[in-house]
């Protein structure tokens, strides 16, 4: 036989072969039996009040998602490139433009089309693009920003667009239920669920206090609003708490009071300031009450200061306590750096200290807290 023939009758045959086996294994598999469940174990009327969460958290998001938006913002650098043979003879280093992007979220609080985010979303960049959740995607204006608090105001010039409205922050309670709307790792329109786990987390009056929650919040969440079950912003996601980059737990934003007084500062010309003392405060505990020699816990003890800060002038030192400042009684550290915060620089106020045991009272000057503070000083 020749031997292309025999070549060919034995792919022939090869095929038929296993054309048979597939045909007699699938004719001779057994048939599995399978009832699937149709009827669930419970209906809505035995869980009332579920499928009444269930539709209110659905509604909610649908009436907010609108009003958020996605921020894609980039510059021109230039990169080193390798250098060749020549470049390394005529001692010369080349390079190359590249395109660096950051992702961000915001939201739309006005209907002029303001949006509010981080400073840290957009620092630096030199366009900003804003993404619409109808997939309109629009160049947005820096109208301006405050690093210090990591708020920046944009506005875009778009029609049918919706704004959210600001809620009260100052009366939030630790425990209620919060929403997280942005665009982690640029997944849009992401939500996540939690409840607001502390307020006014700060240790020194050179920062801003932040509100803690533990709705996910990760990279690219960063500028999305904090929502509460109304539908309000209370606040505008920042950053967390992390020792592997992504989400453990522990988010913080900024509280809508202080962003909203920023981007109103912002809106009518004038640069947003804090007032600054130059100090560290703790917390005082039993232990330290006794030590200090004081009636209760209430108050802030420093626990360092800024050389040649307003403090220092005012002649304050390390465990000196505060318990009153302006007339109003402090009860935490945090209350203390509130209050100076919202002074403007150049006042005077009379605060009342405990030292060594005994009460004294002070004049502390309010200056503006610098771009950059100085670190304290530690005892």
């Amino acid at each position: 036989m020749h031997p292309r023939r025999f070549l060919l009758l034995l792919i022939l045959g090869a095929l038929v072969g296993y054309a048979w086996f597939r045909y007699d294994h699938s004719a001779s598999r057994a048939v599995e039996k399978a009832t699937l469940v149709e009827t669930p174990k419970l209906n809505l009327d035995d869980v009332k009040v579920l499928a009444a969460l269930d539709g209110e958290y659905a509604r909610l998001i649908q009436s907010v998602v609108p009003s958020v938006v996605s921020i894609t913002s980039s510059r021109t650098v230039l990169q080193a490139v390798p250098m060749t043979l020549e470049d390394m003879i005529l001692r010369r280093q080349r390079a190359q433009e590249a395109t660096s992007t950051s992702l961000g979220s915001g939201v739309i609080v006005s209907k002029e089309g303001h949006i509010l985010t981080n400073n840290h979303v957009i620092a630096g960049m030199t366009e900003i693009r804003v993404q619409l959740t109808d997939g309109r995607n629009i160049e947005a204006k820096l109208i301006g920003r405050d690093p210090a608090t990591d708020i920046a105001v944009l506005r875009i010039e778009a029609p049918n667009i919706e704004a959210l409205p600001f809620g009260d922050s100052d009366q939030l309670h630790v425990g209620q239920q919060v929403f997280a709307v942005g665009n982690p790792y640029g997944l849009e329109e992401s939500v996540s669920r939690g409840i607001i786990s502390a307020r006014r987390r700060t240790a020194s009056d050179s920062g801003a206090e932040a509100l803690q929650h533990d709705a996910a919040v990760n990279p690219g969440n960063s500028g999305g609003p904090l929502l509460n079950i109304r539908g309000e912003v209370i606040g505008i996601n920042s950053s967390i708490k992390t020792v592997t980059g992504g989400f453990q737990g522990i988010s913080f934003a900024i509280p809508s009071g202080t962003a909203r007084r920023i981007m109103e500062s912002i809106l009518s010309g004038h640069r947003y300031t804090r007032g600054w003392l130059g100090l560290n405060t703790l917390a005082i505990t039993q232990r330290l009450a006794e030590q200090f020699r004081l009636p209760d816990t209430r108050g802030a003890i420093i626990s360092s200061i800024v050389p040649g800060s307003p403090a220092e002038r005012a002649g304050l030192r390390p465990g000196d306590v505060v318990r009153q400042f302006n007339k109003q009684a402090v009860e935490t550290p945090t209350q203390l750096s509130e209050w100076t915060g919202a002074l403007d620089a150049g006042n005077i106020i009379e605060a009342t200290i405990y030292r060594e045991g005994r009460e004294a009272k002070v004049k502390l000057p309010i200056a503006e807290m610098p771009p950059q503070p100085p670190q304290p000083q530690q005892p």
